[in-house]
């Protein structure tokens, strides 16, 4: 399963164009920067992404990285759950 993240060209000027680069590079994640992503009150405030549709946000951009990871990670857990419960219905 892919994840997409998605980023703000006003956000990655501010701090966030490292941690997507390095999430660029990451299997299993397509990255994806838009010119704006409609969150201007939170782009003023802090970093954030969008993982899956999911708005995530952090005050460092380490930190934002560390959160969008463990969104991933939640994400595949619910979606593997999922797969075994259908599996099970077999």
């Amino acid at each position: 399963m892919f994840s997409l993240v998605e980023f703000c060209n006003s956000n990655m000027l501010k701090g966030t164009e490292e941690v997507f680069k390095r999430l660029e590079q990451a299997e299993g994640i397509d990255c994806v920067d838009y010119e704006c992503t409609n969150n201007c009150g939170l782009c003023s405030k802090s970093f954030f992404a969008l993982v899956d549709g999911e708005l995530v946000s952090a005050k460092e951009p380490d930190k934002l990285e560390d959160k969008i990871y463990k969104r991933i990670e939640r994400q595949q857990d619910k979606q593997d759950k999922l797969y075994d419960m259908f599996d099970d219905l077999k």
